[in-house]
């Protein structure tokens, strides 16, 4: 008795519905704009973390 089963008999035909081309690249567009707005926020983050560290004491040594 066997206790696998062939690969042909495991297959599910799938029923992917593929996008067209106008499609894609509209979601490639959005995908973009969404990075690019991502990335401005963690700038903005960042600047604004840095401006407000400069607020910091710092310790001059006498020379």
């Amino acid at each position: 008795m066997k206790t696998f089963q062939a690969r042909n008999t495991c297959h599910v035909s799938s029923r992917v519905q593929r996008l067209d081309r106008r499609q894609e690249s509209r979601c490639s567009l959005a995908l973009i704009m969404l990075m690019g707005l991502a990335t401005l926020s963690v700038m903005a983050t960042t600047q604004t973390l840095s401006a407000q560290d400069t607020k910091t004491i710092h310790v001059y040594s006498p020379r």
